[in-house]
């Protein structure tokens, strides 16, 4: 029988850890894997449970728990056959959120037990493994305020946006898409893989994970009398080009900023930096999609 290991984050998974077991049971997974689950003890453990998973053939590693927990568990399945399982438990799931798995985890191993295998897209950012949606400028700084944050969540998350959003300078960026050069000055340049950063906020409503092209977003601050309407857009996936936000669609790209910009991958805040280089991977990853 094929085997299936549940890696969960005892932090972001919301006291699942004590309950997955008899969850597993009910979901009829074990009809079909025979599964183990592992609770992750600190950062880095999941990549290391991930590639021993690898290396001994298992169909599948589930990640349980948020954007940072499925980074690390899809940086490591990469290139192989194993394939890449989501259970959503973190502050946004921004990919789960993507593919259409359902927050209630005793529903998403429903999912996970009838889902079918898809080879996705994924990124390297200055060589780090990126999957989802990632950030250089305000967002990276807001991430990076927020991992600072003792409180998790979409309302720690709002409130650090809110305060810092009319204060943070503009950039001027010089990119080069796919061997074009353009220039931006805007308050930061998303880097799209799925479409969403999560909680529904849909930054890139076009994304595919299929398509063999990541979506690039400069946004520039739009005035006050502006923002009903883009965070009504956000939230209800129907953003579209405008004189504040501009999107391309290119296999690699990159950009030089006017001064030190924070970064996020996928929500992990890295530190300040001018360039970033940007290669999208067609097909590279093998995700269970849930079956809609």
């Amino acid at each position: 029988m094929k085997k299936l290991r549940i890696l969960i984050n005892p932090i972001a998974g919301n006291g699942l850890a004590p309950r997955i077991a008899k969850m597993v049971d009910a979901s009829g997974l074990n009809d079909n894997y025979e599964v183990e689950t592992q609770t992750t003890e600190y950062v880095g453990h999941a990549i290391e449970l991930t590639r021993e998973a690898v290396q001994k053939d298992y169909a599948a590693v589930i990640a349980v728990g948020g954007d940072g927990t499925v980074n690390e568990v899809a940086s490591s399945l990469v290139g192989t056959n194993t394939c890449l399982g989501i259970i959503p438990s973190g502050s946004g799931n921004g990919l789960a959120r993507h593919i259409g798995m359902n927050l209630n985890p005793h529903k998403g191993l429903l999912q996970l037990n009838t889902a079918k295998m898809e080879a996705i897209d994924s990124l390297k950012i200055n060589g780090r493994f990126a999957v989802n949606v990632s950030g250089f400028g305000f967002d990276g700084y807001v991430a990076w305020l927020f991992n600072k944050s003792k409180k998790r969540g979409l309302s720690t998350y709002a409130k650090i946006g809110i305060q810092e959003y009319f204060r943070y300078p503009l950039a001027d960026f010089k990119i080069n898409i796919d061997g074009t050069e353009v220039e931006h000055s805007a308050t930061m340049l998303v880097i799209a893989n799925a479409s969403q950063f999560g909680n529904a906020a849909v930054i890139a409503p076009h994304a595919d994970l299929h398509d063999g092209l990541l979506d690039l977003v400069a946004v520039r601050r739009p005035p006050i009398l502006h923002l009903p309407e883009m965070f009504y857009r956000l939230f209800n996936g129907t953003l579209k080009d405008n004189n504040y936000l501009k999107t391309y669609h290119c296999k690699r790209f990159t950009a030089i900023a006017s001064r030190p910009l924070h970064l996020h991958i996928d929500g992990e805040a890295v530190d300040p930096i001018s360039k970033i280089d940007v290669e999208l991977f067609p097909a590279s990853l093998k995700v269970l999609m849930p079956n809609k």
